[in-house]
């Protein structure tokens, strides 16, 4: 098994990824949602945003300070310039510069991100329902929605009919702001659209399912 590289944010050493990522999320989550972050974490910011590949684009003008922002689904790190102007960064693009399939990837995702939502907004969390993975009971709190088959294969068997490979496929530029990466071929969004409508069969499924046991087994060769 090879061994994990250190991870260099500045002045900070990290033994890995994860331990970088587990620190930089628990500074993440100490912070009120429109939180303005302290001096000492925005120093420790300001370094990590110079491991971003587009750290130039974000930075801009310079960088006045750092917040906390409610991003779509989750919580994320944005910053405002000395113009004013504020713009959303991943810290995970910082640990791990995002490829051409997973841009792509997440430009899929987010083309049925409406079908999954709806899905979810139909579904009856009555006390008795319960994960098909875990038989854990469902709630609104811990239900996670899951393809069965997968996602993955399912974008294959699409890529495949249509002789596509996934890196081939191109997404929109980042603006600022924009939380979601966006495919920008817009025929080819709305044939996924409609092959995922068709082909997709959702389930509800515990959080702990969804992302640890079921994940686990779709990394298995």
């Amino acid at each position: 098994m090879a061994r994990s590289k250190p991870v260099l944010i500045g002045e900070c050493r990290f033994a890995s990824k994860k331990e970088a990522g587990d620190f930089i999320r628990s500074v993440l989550y100490q912070y009120d949602i429109g939180q303005r972050v302290s001096e000492d974490d925005a120093e420790f910011l300001a370094d990590l945003l110079q491991l971003h590949p587009e750290a130039p684009q974000k930075v801009g003008c310079g960088v006045r300070f750092f917040t906390v922002e409610q991003n779509e689904g989750s919580r994320g790190f944005w910053l405002t310039r000395t113009d004013g102007s504020m713009t959303d960064w991943s810290f995970l693009s910082c640990l791990t510069p995002p490829t051409p399939e997973t841009e792509a990837r997440a430009g899929f995702r987010t083309a049925v991100r409406s079908q999954v939502s709806a899905f979810r907004d139909a579904l009856d969390t009555a006390p008795g329902r319960l994960c098909p993975i875990t038989n854990e009971r469902l709630t609104e709190a811990n239900v996670h929605i899951d393809h069965d088959p997968s996602f993955e294969d399912l974008l294959d068997s699409f890529l495949r009919e249509r002789g596509l490979a996934l890196g081939e496929v191109a997404v929109l530029p980042t603006t600022d702001g924009s939380t979601t990466t966006e495919l920008a071929n817009d025929d080819l969004r709305t044939e996924w659209q409609s092959f995922h409508h068709r082909n997709a069969r959702l389930r509800a499924v515990s959080i702990q399912a969804n992302l640890s046991i079921l994940r686990r087994r779709s990394s298995k060769p």
